[in-house]
C-alpha cells in the first residue's frame, strides 16, 4: 500500500516525544510503524494507561470504512491502540481527521445502530457464492445498502436493497459467510479467455473483457458488509483509536475529544 513517508514521520514523531520506542517498519505487512510503551510514556487513548501502538498513515483513498475498520481490527487484535495519520492540507485536512472520527465513533464502525437493526458500511470484500462466482448486481456500486430488519423476537435478518428495491435477504449476518448462488439474481466469474462472464438463472447474460468495464456495463460486484463481530474480539475496546494530522502539531483526536497528546 501506498505511504506517505511525511505523513507517517508526524505520526512517528508524536509517539516518540510521548515516550515510545518506535520501529518504522519497509516490509509493508501490517502497520508501517509499531512503537513501544517506555517507562515514562503518555498513554494515546487514556493516558495513565500507555500501551502499544500501531501508526498508521492514510492516503485520501484509505479515509473510509473499507481502509479505516480492517486496520483497527488488527490493531486490537494485536493488543495495540491504533494511531491513524492522515494527510493534511488546508482545504481537506480537518474534514478527513472528521470522516475517521464519524466511522470509527459512535455507532463504532456501523453507519446506524437503531432496535430494529443495524446499517452496515461496505467492505473491501467481494462476496463469494457457493459455485465458485461471485455475486453482483444491476446498479451503481453506490446504490448498494446492508442493513438489518427485525421481524420478531429473534435475530434481525440481513437485506441488501438497492433504493427501496430488496434484492437479497438471508437469515441473518452469519449466513452470509455461506452463501448459496440462489441468494442473488447475478453473479460473475472469470471465463478460460479471461474475460467476465455475468450470469442469471444459470445462463450467460453478458461478456465483459474486465471489472471496470463490468461496472460501466450497469452491474457492479456485491461488497460484504462491515460487520464488527466478524472482525473485531469480542471483548474488543473500540474506542481505543486516535486520529491526527501533519498540520495539527500535538493534537490528536480520540473518542474523547481533541486534546494535545504530548
Amino acid at each position: 500500500m501506498p505511504v506517505y513517508p511525511s505523513v507517517r514521520d508526524h505520526g512517528v514523531s508524536l509517539c516518540e516525544r510521548a515516550g515510545y520506542d518506535v520501529t518504522v517498519r519497509e516490509d509493508l505487512r501490517g502497520p508501517p510503524a509499531l512503537a513501544e510503551p517506555e517507562d515514562a510514556a503518555v498513554g494515546l487513548v487514556d493516558a495513565e494507561i500507555p500501551r502499544p501502538v500501531a501508526i498508521e498513515p492514510l492516503t485520501e483513498a484509505d479515509v473510509g470504512p473499507s481502509g479505516l475498520v480492517p486496520r483497527f481490527a488488527d490493531a486490537l487484535r494485536e493488543g495495540r491502540d491504533c494511531l491513524f495519520v492522515v494527510p493534511s492540507t488546508a482545504a481537506t485536512g480537518t474534514t478527513l481527521t472528521q470522516v475517521v472520527a464519524t466511522v470509527l465513533g459512535d455507532p463504532a464502525c456501523v453507519a446506524v445502530d437503531e432496535p430494529d437493526g443495524r446499517h452496515f458500511y461496505k467492505g473491501p470484500d467481494r462476496v463469494p457464492l457457493s459455485d465458485g462466482s461471485y455475486a453482483c448486481a444491476r446498479a451503481p456500486a453506490a446504490d448498494l445498502q446492508w442493513r438489518e430488519v427485525r421481524v420478531d423476537e429473534g435475530r434481525p435478518r440481513l437485506e441488501l436493497s438497492v433504493g427501496t428495491e430488496v434484492v437479497a435477504v438471508f437469515e441473518h449476518v452469519d449466513a452470509l459467510g455461506d452463501a448459496g448462488r440462489h441468494a442473488f439474481q447475478y453473479a460473475y466469474r472469470r471465463a478460460d479467455d479471461g474475460r467476465f462472464e455475468v450470469t442469471a438463472g444459470g445462463e450467460v447474460v453478458e461478456r465483459f473483457p474486465g471489472p471496470t468495464a463490468m461496472r460501466r456495463g450497469g452491474y457492479a460486484p456485491v461488497p460484504m458488509p462491515i460487520v464488527p463481530e466478524h472482525l473485531f474480539p469480542a471483548d474488543a475496546d473500540r474506542s481505543r483509536w486516535a486520529v491526527c494530522q501533519p498540520d495539527g502539531g500535538e493534537d490528536v483526536l480520540t473518542a474523547a475529544g481533541l486534546h494535545a497528546w504530548v
